[in-house]
């Protein structure tokens, strides 16, 4: 493995894919995908993630797709995120405003 390889290596627990994004936008690919540092919620053994975008918990993680032998799909997904900076994917904390 080269070193360039080695930094564009996919943490597959951090990156989601929104079913209902999916569906809502024509099944474009580059509009369903999410990155998330944070912990997540535990649902049934998976990390559980909401999407930023539309507020949807119909989210698979790479990793999960990967358990479930999804291969071909998630060879894909790998592909588009190594194509585009991370700073597409990234979710946006919510602002909150003081009183």
């Amino acid at each position: 493995m080269s070193v360039l390889n080695y930094l564009k290596r996919i943490n597959r627990r951090h990156w989601f894919i929104c079913h209902a994004c999916m569906m809502h936008n024509n099944h474009d690919t580059l509009n369903a995908l999410f990155f998330e540092s944070g912990p997540g919620e535990d649902f049934m053994g998976r990390a559980m993630y909401p999407c930023p975008r539309c507020s949807s918990t119909n989210t698979r993680s790479f990793e999960q797709l990967k358990q479930e032998g999804s291969d071909q799909a998630l060879f894909g997904l790998e592909r588009i995120v190594r194509q585009h900076p991370r700073s597409i994917f990234e979710k946006k904390p919510a602002k909150t405003v003081k009183t």
